[in-house]
């Protein structure tokens, strides 16, 4: 049976025309699957791994991922206890690809990916979900979220990486939103913006979860106690020299499973580098109640 590469073709550019070209090329051929808009990715894979495919591919990059994630946890959602889930592959062909390099993945070079991805080795790694919606390599809330609200496609096919940068200019001339964590065992802590991460990256290849593994059940968090110079500096600080067990304006902790409350209407949340609208005001984050088989 082919595997299916389920590809994003984007702005049906001449660069996205050349990757199409690319993936058909592969061997062995893959069974490619274009999406024509949003939620097209995840209605295809739900639908993939509902008919047996043992592995389905996400071609794009980390809101491709996102999407195809969706699919293949819900159609694995409704198997029966010992029964066989469907494997999450990814061709990181998008700006970040953050959870490619997680893996290891070696970046661009489609053919190399595709070797590892066809090789037949599988990993299974921590799976999550904020209310209802799966997540596999990290998560914020608050002004983390906001950035990537209003980082259009547009902004990210020009600049790359720069447009969260340019974005994040804009939101930190505004008053932040205030928000709480809960979590058993422990007083509510209180911040600006939490991240959080189930690897190590988080929007690039910096390591900014130093200690997270994503195979130990829990999710790292780091959270800004204000929005100042002094909080982004002891965040440099710790991802490069000497970790976060120090600092003053930031927590690091490590959890099974919490919640983000915010006394506005909608609490601004995204997983996987995708803005994800609709949770309401308060997000419980646990672990799935399975694991996710994925091809690296």
């Amino acid at each position: 049976m082919p595997i299916p590469v389920i590809l994003n073709p984007a702005a049906r550019s001449a660069k996205a025309a050349s990757l199409e070209s690319a993936i058909r090329q592969l061997s062995p051929e893959p069974e490619l699957h274009l999406t024509k808009g949003p939620g097209d990715a995840a209605a295809i894979a739900e639908r993939l791994a509902s008919e047996g495919h043992e592995l389905v591919v996400a071609g794009g990059g980390d809101g491709t991922m996102n999407e195809v994630l969706q699919g293949v946890c819900r159609a694995n959602a409704r198997r029966s206890p010992g029964e066989r889930h469907t494997a999450l592959g990814v061709l990181p062909l998008g700006t970040m690809n953050v959870f490619s390099v997680e893996l290891k993945l070696p970046g661009r070079d489609i053919a190399e990916c595709w070797r590892r991805i066809t090789a037949g080795t599988r990993s299974q790694i921590d799976l999550w979900t904020a209310n209802e919606h799966y997540f596999v390599q990290l998560g914020g809330a608050g002004l983390d979220a906001q950035i990537v609200q209003e980082t259009s496609w547009e902004q990210k096919k020009k600049f790359g990486p720069l447009s969260y940068v340019m974005s994040a200019m804009n939101v930190l001339l505004r008053p932040p939103p205030t928000l709480s964590v809960r979590m058993d065992g422990r007083a509510p802590l209180l911040g600006t913006v939490v991240l959080i991460g189930n690897g190590r990256h988080y929007g690039g290849p910096f390591p900014l979860f130093r200690d997270a593994v994503n195979t130990d059940g829990k999710l790292d968090l780091i959270i800004f106690r204000g929005l100042g110079g002094m909080e982004f500096l002891q965040l440099l600080r710790g991802m490069l020299l000497d970790g976060y067990h120090e600092c003053e304006y930031l927590d690091y902790i490590q959890a099974e499973e919490f919640t983000v409350e915010t006394d506005a209407a909608d609490l601004p949340v995204e997983l996987d580098g995708e803005l994800v609208a609709g949770l309401g005001p308060r997000v419980t984050i646990r672990r799935a109640p399975a694991r996710l088989s994925v091809a690296a």
